[in-house]
């Protein structure tokens, strides 16, 4: 069963559409599987099914949604394996990234990632655990922005959304959680200092760390469907 979705305001409503379905999705209120119907979700709404197509379309070129031939439009399944790929690939990428930005860490790249730290903080505190997922994704997302490829940002745009999903299923799940301030103090200190060597040291561990905690989620619980309280216009985007 789907939440329930209140009607948009007429401007920019394809827009709207697609962020309120791809917060739900990334929040854990649907779950990875469930089929989206396009006749219920246009009612709810309030938007004809050509529009609804056109803002799922955009799901499904970010890879946050799939389009089944004869069967329908489904949230994209996670599964221990697509972590594993999807952490061997960051592993790989963000690894390069921060080999590549060393010598041109600026004043501004540093000032920037410091920011981003202490938003995630503020998120941590807050105890808003689907902010908390969005703005770590944010703080690691800088390292793909700034290193110069301009593959960088896609690749990380298509990974954190399935990285977000594992991490919506740990907080369904009540997964044990690492120390999340702590883990990410160390690595800021490393990613702002002056040892390359022990900053990759650090994040193949972090990433493992984060690896693991998702697995046993998604090893010892079902994903129940979760019921949303209506999207409001001023909340959606």
């Amino acid at each position: 069963m789907l939440p329930s979705f209140t009607p948009i305001p007429s401007v920019t409503r394809r827009d709207h559409v697609a962020a309120a379905l791809r917060k739900s999705i990334l929040a854990g209120q649907i779950a990875p599987g469930t089929q989206l119907v396009e006749s219920g979700l246009a009612t709810q709404f309030g938007v004809s099914r050509g529009l609804l197509r056109e803002a799922i379309r955009e799901l499904i070129e970010t890879g946050l949604v799939v389009n089944r031939p004869y069967a329908g439009t489904f949230v994209t399944e996670i599964n221990e394996q697509i972590l594993r790929d999807v952490y061997d690939v960051r592993r790989v990428i963000e690894r390069q990234a921060y080999i590549t930005i060393w010598p041109h860490r600026d004043k501004a790249f540093r000032v920037e990632l410091q920011s981003r730290f202490d938003t995630m903080m503020k998120a941590v505190e807050s105890g808003d655990l689907n902010e908390e997922i969005r703005t770590e994704a944010h703080f690691h997302g800088l390292v793909y922005e700034r290193c110069g490829n301009h593959l960088m940002p896609t690749l990380w745009q298509q990974m954190t959304q399935k990285i977000q999903l594992g991490f919506a299923i740990c907080q369904i799940s009540h997964a044990p959680k690492v120390d999340f301030e702590d883990n990410h103090h160390r690595f800021l200190a490393l990613a702002l200092g002056d040892d390359l060597n022990e900053l990759l040291r650090e994040l193949d561990v972090h990433l493992s760390r984060g690896l693991a905690t998702i697995e046993f989620s998604s090893s010892n619980e079902v994903i129940p469907q979760r019921k949303l309280s209506a999207v409001l216009p001023h909340q959606v985007g």
